[in-house]
């Protein structure tokens, strides 16, 4: 005798994700994401501010050389004669920087461009001996960037 095939009728269970599945899943990417953002911010905005160190570089040369004959820091005065008007230190997040000398240290302030991710800030540069380096700190006043945005290479 034969048998005819007769359709296995069994559950006609769907399968794939429940609601509260998909839910949880949006929910630890939104946690996961309200970490990395902001951290990718400082990240960005601390590649931004390590151009100012860049872009300085030349200043602070000019700087350290004239200490080294002279014995002190150069005046505002020198360092401008050395740094011509149409060669200021410039770059694509530096709008500017520029060197001033008060009371024995010698202080360049760089001023971003306000479309970069420090939204028009600056960053002081200061040292009383360019040979023993550079210290940075976020600037003075209302443009002054955070402190976690100063380049690494540059924090005391």
């Amino acid at each position: 005798m034969q048998h005819s095939a007769q359709p296995a009728v069994g559950n006609k269970k769907q399968g794939g994700f429940t609601l509260i599945e998909l839910m949880i899943v949006v929910a630890i990417i939104g946690v996961l994401a309200s970490i990395a953002v902001p951290q990718y911010q400082n990240y960005t905005a601390r590649a931004q501010a390590s151009e100012g160190l860049s872009v300085t570089a030349g200043m602070r040369a000019d700087i350290a050389e004239q200490y080294s004959l002279q014995g002190d820091m150069p005046s505002t005065d020198d360092v401008d004669d050395l740094v011509e008007a149409d060669d200021e230190p410039a770059g694509r997040y530096v709008q500017n920087a520029s060197y001033a000398f008060e009371e024995d240290t010698g202080t360049i302030t760089v001023t971003f461009e306000t479309d970069s991710a420090l939204e028009g800030g600056t960053m002081l540069l200061e040292t009383e001996d360019p040979q023993e380096g550079w210290v940075c700190s976020g600037g003075d006043g209302e443009n002054a960037i955070a402190d976690n945005r100063i380049p690494a290479g540059c924090k005391d």
